[in-house]
């Protein structure tokens, strides 16, 4: 017994994607916190507090005069005279309008400080609580360090956020790539193969449904391809035993031949000699059909053709009593199984004929079209019924009433349609005012 593979809820793989996701976020956010730390030991960069700390130690025992600082000063400041000059600055624009400002009286403000010297100078400074960095010029190139450390902690929870995406649509992905296989596969009625395992119970729920309707199919194949066999082989019994009436009916007909018959008599017994050659070499082509054999194509004259269909076709219309209409419009010659295609013409002639009442009248034409050529059998009958214009082509079809089907095995217009598939054209059923219209059109 093969072991159950095991599947999880599709719940599951989002909550270890969230998992995965905000995991290596913090990862992201802890190696953020280690590499500034880092930096911050080695003195790359100075702590937020630093500028506040350099502001004091300036201020630091209240001094008389103002001492400039260095560059590694971080705070902006100002150094305003008595009458609000400027006298020393490290800003300048905005920045120095801001601190000047806050020239006439203290500001509340806790990153800004106010001193005034003996002189009656008095300076201004103005602190930023942020990491920066410790050289001056990266200072003056880059934005300030900390907006920039954040951005790019930002910019890998982002990225994390992007890959982890990514890996879920690549698995969730892979996964709906086993329905469109087994779509295809029991499109194209391969069913010999196992169902995948998709490892996500939703997706093998559906993967099970569809496994069900798999096996399904295969038992309604297997029972279709049963009955096309048993068919097949009851034709192909049938065939083989209309041989011996056949040729006791031609050997009859022939022994009548050789009497003293009236010449009306004798254009009887021509007629029953010639159509049972014909039934003759039908039963021979339905052997080999059966047994798999086929016609050759070869280059035919068409309107010979035509010709050899009316002949074949013109004494079932006079023993009907039914006057057929023919007009041969056909011109050069194409390639074409001849035997297997005036059987299929045949029989479409034959149906219009029988099913069209007796006195009235069959219309067999032959045109030449655009690309190609056509045949069209048109009756005075009761047409197609809805279901014959739909199903009349299907083998073994005898549905249709108003055709009045019965003593029929539905086999002729299904011949002729596969005969015209084969020759690349295409039968088409219709309707007209007086009766039903069958349209032959070969490439």
């Amino acid at each position: 017994m093969a072991k159950k593979q095991r599947s999880v809820s599709l719940s599951f793989v989002l909550l270890r994607f969230a998992i995965v996701m905000l995991g290596s976020m913090l990862l992201c956010c802890l190696i953020w916190y280690c590499y500034f730390g880092w930096l911050q030991s080695t003195g790359v960069i100075y702590q937020g507090y630093v500028s506040n700390q350099q502001v004091e130690q300036l201020l630091a025992g209240e001094p008389k005069t103002f001492v400039s600082p260095g560059d590694d000063f971080l705070a902006e400041y100002a150094l305003f005279g008595r009458n609000g000059d400027v006298l020393e600055s490290n800003v300048a624009g905005n920045k120095l309008e801001v601190l000047a400002g806050f020239l006439p009286e203290d500001s509340d403000n806790i990153d800004v400080s106010r001193y005034t010297y003996a002189n009656g100078n008095t300076v201004i400074f103005h602190w930023y609580y942020r990491a920066e960095f410790a050289n001056p010029m990266l200072r003056d190139i880059l934005p300030p360090f900390e907006y920039l450390w954040l951005t790019t902690l930002g910019g890998a929870c982002v990225l994390c956020l992007l890959f982890n995406t990514l890996w879920l649509r690549r698995r969730l992905a892979t996964k709906l790539k086993l329905f469109g296989e087994v779509s295809e596969k029991v499109g194209a009625q391969e069913l010999d193969f196992a169902i995948p395992h998709a490892g996500i119970r939703e997706y093998d729920q559906a993967l099970g449904a569809m496994e069900h309707m798999k096996e399904a199919l295969y038992r309604s194949l297997s029972s279709q391809w049963a009955a096309q066999q048993e068919r097949e082989a009851e034709i192909a019994a049938l065939t083989h035993d209309l041989k011996t009436p056949l040729t006791l009916v031609g050997g009859n007909a022939e022994l009548l031949m050789d009497e003293e018959l009236s010449e009306r008599s004798r254009r009887m017994v021509e007629t029953i000699v010639t159509s049972n050659d014909r039934a003759k070499q039908y039963v021979a082509s339905l052997l080999e059909t059966a047994a798999g054999a086929d016609e050759a194509f070869e280059n035919t004259n068409l309107p010979a053709l035509f010709d050899e269909l009316c002949q074949r076709t013109m004494a079932i219309a006079e023993a009907k009593k039914i006057c057929l209409h023919t007009h041969n419009g056909l011109d050069g010659a194409a390639r074409i199984q001849q035997d297997h295609l005036l059987r299929a013409l045949g029989n479409v002639v034959q149906n219009a004929i029988e099913h069209t009442p007796a006195g009235k009248n069959v219309y067999l034409e032959g045109h030449m079209v655009d690309g190609g050529w056509q045949v069209t059998v048109c009756d005075e009958g009761l047409g197609f019924s809805k279901a014959a214009l739909h199903h009349a082509t299907e083998r073994l079809w005898r549905g249709d009433i108003a055709r009045g089907a019965d003593g029929h095995n539905g086999l002729g217009l299904w011949f002729a349609a596969r005969v015209a598939k084969t020759h690349t054209g295409q039968l088409e059923l219709q309707n007209c005012a007086s009766g039903g219209v069958v349209t032959i059109t070969f490439g």
